[in-house]
């Protein structure tokens, strides 16, 4: 199975994608690296980074990591928090769970709500600390009790199976062409999903500075790194 590596060069506004061996615990949508070190690893067989600092999304084995801790500590409360900590807390989710991909990591006032996914395409949500170095609430299993039928449940798992199998762009790279298109701007959230308007392609949105008058998404290839299109939020 192919996995992004933690950190992918950009290339105009194409990223080098980064073909990896199945990632036993990639950052899909990224955990707990051991800093500068290359045990925080990109997906599963095998890791690579940039010359950047942050690695990119990996599994939790030894094979990949999320990137390496960002150089400067982010955000106070109430405040959003800068890019590095959406690294700094997809590192810490991925720490979290063996075996796991990260899917999407989300900014609330008081943490980072992540989402978490295992091989075999089960989901787990958990929270990590405002300077995304500290698992708040430990890993939970979405049992999609929320009135979901049978076969919206099986839906789900085929869209992650597929999102697993076709991701091989890193969530740090993704980051770093969001902040490519909006320079300046603030990643509040990011996501891996299947995108309806791009033909049921795997997809990374990237949403910065929600919120505020200068919020926009971009949203960008998870296959080939390709920026898709960027919108500003009315």
């Amino acid at each position: 199975m192919n996995r992004p590596s933690f950190l992918s060069a950009l290339s105009g506004r194409r990223l080098a994608v980064v073909a990896v061996a199945p990632l036993a615990f990639t950052l899909v949508a990224c955990g707990d690296d051991g800093g500068d070190a290359a045990d925080d690893t990109a997906p599963a067989a095998s890791s690579s980074s940039s010359s950047s600092s942050d690695d990119a999304p990996a599994a939790t084995d030894s094979s990949s990591a999320p990137a390496e801790a960002p150089g400067e500590e982010g955000g106070q409360e109430g405040q959003a928090a800068p890019a590095g900590d959406v690294l700094a807390a997809a590192r810490t989710a991925l720490g979290a769970l063996d075996g796991a991909v990260v899917f999407s990591v989300d900014r609330e006032r008081d943490g980072w709500d992540a989402t978490v996914v295992t091989a075999d395409g089960t989901e787990f949500d958990l929270t990590v600390s405002a300077d995304g170095a500290t698992v708040t609430r430990e890993p939970v299993e979405d049992r999609d009790d929320d009135g979901d039928t049978d076969r919206d449940g099986a839906d789900d798992l085929a869209e992650r199976t597929q999102l697993l199998r076709d991701a091989t762009v890193d969530l740090p790279a993704a980051v770093e062409a969001a902040l490519g298109e909006v320079p300046g701007g603030t990643v509040t959230s990011i996501d891996l999903d299947l995108d309806d308007d791009s033909g049921n392609r795997a997809t990374w949105d990237v949403q910065l500075d929600e919120d505020t008058a200068d919020e926009q998404t971009v949203t960008l290839d998870a296959v080939t790194g390709e920026v898709l299109r960027v919108e500003r939020d009315d």
